[in-house]
């Protein structure tokens, strides 16, 4: 079974910092719940003062913060697709100006996880901080056996910052022409987004 890299590296927009008034930042990378302790409301969430050109909305929004950042359109197709494997927690985009430029937003926050890295056959190198994740990739292959049911989005099992989809889900994306999104095929990956 074929998987990819869901990238959102883009020239838009970007954002650096977690949402103030949730949960701390950390809890965004595991693969777990969390609308039940999220403002009913929404949070905001500032394009990087670093960045003042940095400006154009995508569908998937350039964040340093490895979670991922998605328009209306993106929760729709996933919603439909594969309604267990994320949740969509709302946030209301400001640009560098304190303006408000988009209400229709949310984080992805990716449930569903899998098994689907050969650590063997890869060549990575493993956090000194997080045991069981990777750090590093020079070459990440994915195992020969995996079985065809299970999550269809999902964060790969140690590598925890990244998100994986199969061919349907990307072909979904694909299909719907959203912006700011590419995809990397997950085996032989390098480690680069280019």
């Amino acid at each position: 079974m074929s998987f990819s890299l869901l990238c959102d590296k883009n020239d838009g927009a970007l954002l650096d910092a977690y949402p103030e008034g949730g949960p701390e930042g950390w809890r965004y990378l595991v693969s777990q719940r969390l609308a039940a302790e999220y403002p009913s409301g929404g949070l905001s969430m500032e394009f990087s003062p670093n960045f003042p050109d940095r400006r154009k909305l995508h569908d998937f929004v350039d964040s340093i913060l490895e979670i991922r950042i998605v328009s209306d359109r993106v929760r729709r197709v996933i919603q439909e697709l594969t309604p267990r494997d994320a949740e969509f927690l709302p946030v209301t985009l400001v640009d560098h100006q304190k303006d408000v430029v988009a209400r229709d937003y949310f984080i992805m926050n990716v449930i569903a996880d899998r098994d689907v890295i050969d650590l063997e056959r890869s060549t990575v190198r493993m956090s000194h901080i997080l045991k069981d994740n990777i750090s590093r990739v020079s070459e990440l292959k994915l195992k020969e056996d995996i079985p065809p049911d299970g999550p269809k989005l999902f964060r790969p099992r140690h590598l925890r910052g990244y998100t994986m989809v199969d061919p349907t889900v990307q072909a979904a994306l694909t299909t719907a022409k959203l912006t700011g999104v590419k995809f990397l095929p997950a085996d032989g990956w390098n480690g680069k987004y280019r």
